[in-house]
C-alpha cells in the first residue's frame, strides 16, 4: 500500500471515530421534547394584507384588503384600460 492509501484509511478512521465519539456524548434521546397541548394557538405578528382588483367600466382598479381583519384600506387606485 501506497502513502496516499494508508493515509486516506486512517483520515476516515479518525472521522468514523469522531462521528462516533460525538453521538455518544450527545446523544439526541436526552434533548427535552414539547408536546402539543392544544391550548395553544399561532398568532401571526403581521396582518395579512393583499390588492384587490375590481373591473368597473372597462378599467381596472385595485385596493388594499385587510385580510386579518376584513376590512378595506385606502381607495380604489386606477390601474389601466381594458
Amino acid at each position: 500500500m501506497n502513502l496516499k492509501t494508508k493515509l486516506s484509511k486512517v483520515l476516515l478512521f479518525v472521522g468514523g471515530m469522531c462521528i462516533a465519539l460525538a453521538l455518544f456524548f450527545c446523544p439526541v434521546s436526552n434533548l427535552p421534547a414539547q408536546a402539543a397541548t392544544g391550548e395553544e394557538t399561532v398568532q401571526p405578528m403581521s396582518d395579512d394584507i393583499r390588492y384587490r382588483f375590481a373591473i368597473i367600466d372597462n378599467k381596472i382598479y385595485k385596493r388594499l384588503f385587510n385580510y386579518s381583519t376584513s376590512e378595506w384600506i385606502g381607495d380604489w387606485i386606477y390601474v389601466r384600460d381594458l
